[in-house]
Formats: C-alpha cells, sequence, structure tokens
C-alpha cells in the first residue's frame, strides 16, 4: 500500500494457515479500509461466480476491469455481471502468463487450467488433465494492458491462473503500480519450477511485496496468496514516488518564491507609485490654489478695468461739457465786446462829421 501509517505489518513472511486466519473477504474489506482501491483487474475471471467479485459489487466498486480469455466462460460472465454492474469493463483477451514464447492458448478438461500453460504439465496436480482444444493466440502483454488501462498506482491485481515468476522479474515497472496482488501458486515440486511457491516467494520480496494470506484451493497443492506491498522494503517504486514528490515539491516551492518575489517587487513598485501619487496630489492642489489666485486676480483686473473705462468715460464726457460751455462763454463774450463797441465807433463817426 502506499500509506506508510496505515500499512498492515506482518510478522512473518509465511502466514498460517488456521481457523484464526482472516477469511479473503475480511482482508479486502480491511485493506479497502485503509486506502479505498482506485481499480481491480481480475485475470482469469471466469464464469463470473467469485467471491471477489461478490465483495466488489457489495461495496460499489465502479472501477473493475475483468479479462476472460475462454469464449464460452467469458459468455457465462457476460450474463452473470454485465447488466447487474454496468460500469464493470469486460474483456475477451489472452493475457500474458509468464511463458516463453506463449502462442497457444490451451482449453483444459478442467476449465480452471485453461491458459498458456500445456495441460500435460499438471498432471502432477492433476492426473487424469487432458487438453481439449489449443487455439493460436498473441497474448497481450501486462505492460501493454497497463499502459491502457492502469491511470494511477495502487492497483490491485489478481490474477486466478497459474504464471511462470517472469512475469514478475520481466515486469517489475508495471507491478511497481500494484498494491494489492493475488496469486495462484502451487507447493507441489514436481509441477514447472517457474509456478511454484518456492519460486514466487523471493521474486514478490524482491520486487517490494508482503505475502499477507495464503488459501489452499480443494487441491492441497495449489495456494492463493494475497500480497501488499511493503513500504519498508525501500523498493525503487516507493522511492521513485517518493523523488517525484520531492521534486514536484521543490517546483512548488520555486514557484511560490518566484511569486513571492514577484509580490514584494509589485509591492515595492505600487509603494513607489503612492509617494509619487502624494506628491502629485500636492502639486494638483497647489496648481489649483494658484489657478483660483489668478482667476480672482483677473476678476479684479477685469473690475477694475471696467472702472477706469468709466472714469474715462465720465472723463470724456465732462471735457466735452467743459468745452462747450468754454465756447459757449468765448462766443458770448465776444458778442458783448462786439456790441459794446459798436456804439463808441458811431459817436466817433458823428463827432468826425461835426468837425468837418
Amino acid at each position: 500500500m502506499t500509506d506508510a501509517p496505515n500499512s498492515i505489518q506482518t510478522h512473518s513472511s509465511q502466514p498460517a494457515l488456521g481457523q484464526h486466519t482472516l477469511m479473503l473477504v475480511q482482508w479486502l474489506s480491511a485493506l479497502h479500509s485503509i486506502k479505498p482501491l482506485p481499480q481491480l483487474t481480475l485475470l482469469g475471471a471466469g464464469n463470473g461466480y467469485s467471491e471477489v467479485l461478490n465483495w466488489a459489487a457489495e461495496h460499489a466498486i465502479e472501477n473493475v476491469s475483468l479479462v476472460e480469455a475462454s469464449q464460452q466462460l467469458f459468455n457465462q460472465l457476460s450474463a452473470k455481471w454485465q447488466a447487474a454492474q454496468p460500469q464493470w469493463k469486460l474483456h475477451n483477451v489472452v493475457m500474458d502468463a509468464g511463458v516463453d514464447k506463449a502462442d497457444t492458448f490451451y482449453l483444459a478438461s478442467n476449465s480452471t487450467e485453461s491458459g498458456l500453460l500445456a495441460p500435460i504439465t499438471l498432471t502432477p496436480l492433476w492426473p487424469n488433465i487432458t487438453e481439449k482444444e489449443s487455439q493460436p493466440c498473441e497474448p497481450v502483454s501486462l505492460t501493454e494492458w497497463a499502459s491502457t488501462h492502469w491511470r494511477s498506482s495502487g492497483q490491485w491485481l489478481f490474477i486466478n491462473y497459474f504464471c511462470e515468476v517472469s512475469l514478475l522479474t520481466t515486469q517489475a515497472a508495471v507491478f511497481e503500480k500494484v498494491d494489492v496482488l493475488r496469486l495462484r501458486v502451487s507447493t507441489e515440486k514436481s509441477v514447472p519450477q517457474a509456478i511454484t511457491a518456492s519460486e514466487w516467494e523471493p521474486a514478490l520480496k524482491q520486487a517490494g511485496f508482503r505475502l499477507i494470506s495464503r488459501e489452499s484451493e480443494r487441491h492441497p497443492g495449489i495456494e492463493r496468496w494475497l500480497c501488499v506491498r511493503d513500504l519498508n522494503s525501500g523498493s525503487s517504486a516507493v522511492k521513485a514516488e517518493l523523488a517525484q514528490v520531492k521534486a514536484e515539491f521543490e517546483q512548488v516551492k520555486e514557484k511560490l518564491e518566484n511569486t513571492h518575489n514577484w509580490f514584494m517587487n509589485r509591492k515595492k513598485q505600487a509603494l513607489e507609485y503612492e509617494k509619487q501619487l502624494v506628491v502629485m496630489e500636492d502639486e494638483l492642489k497647489a496648481t489649483k490654489e494658484e489657478l483660483a489666485q489668478t482667476r480672482q486676480q483677473m476678476a479684479q483686473i477685469k473690475l477694475l478695468r471696467e472702472s477706469v473705462d468709466q472714469l474715462i468715460q465720465k472723463m470724456t464726457q465732462g471735457f466735452t461739457i467743459q468745452s462747450e460751455q468754454r465756447q459757449q462763454s468765448t462766443n458770448a463774450l465776444g458778442k458783448h465786446i462786439t456790441q459794446m463797441l459798436q456804439p463808441s465807433k458811431v459817436q466817433t463817426e458823428n463827432e468826425e462829421k461835426d468837425n468837418l
């Protein structure tokens, strides 16, 4: 799992089988309560009658992918779940099982063992098993599947058929996205070594998984293992995730510092602009006062000019009247003098006549 404080820790790499061991659905509920699963992928879903799928339906798990290679079983799987859980994705494809150069899908008399392993290799487990049919195929690798269907880490991957351990060792990168893994292994030594518990256990540990539950099938030589990612293993996935988180943190930190510096520069500019604005407001106020004074002076000058014009007009009128009066006086005086001189002239003329 990816939450260290809530990780389930076990004290033994080989959990005992017994009456005190948790049932599978109890484990699933416990793990789901710690961290809800983002997606459940079930490879080899069979006909759909599975306690895992019943649990997923009861807990309303929406993101579920069911994969079944057998057409007959896929039809039964679809009839069981397609209508009941329309949000689940059903796929009729053959998935990789780690078998080298596998190009044939075998239909076995025991349908549980149908797959890329030839039924004859499983006779130590099932002496009467036979091959019913074989079909050419091109298995889809888990890496290819994950690139298309897995959008995040923390995946739950359940594989219901035997896989060779090379599936894990050659595709370790894709398993780093898996938090909960369920496998089917054999404890029978005479089967192909690559599907045995002795091969899978060290590979799981190397990949960073901890085995927390082992359940025997009806055959005592076959077990279902439930594993969780162990953060204490220091797996490369955890280190990569931590490195990514650290890198993202540094990026966010750098952005915050840049934003802070930008804000401080803008704040400094704003303070400078504020000071300049105060100075400009003072200058504007002084200019307005000067303008008011100028307007007042201009009004006073206008009034003074009007007064001067009125005075000039009055003086001009006064001078005109005085000139007219002076002319009239001059005319009257001249006339008077003329009148005074006329009798004297007559008298003189008369005296001159008498003297003659």
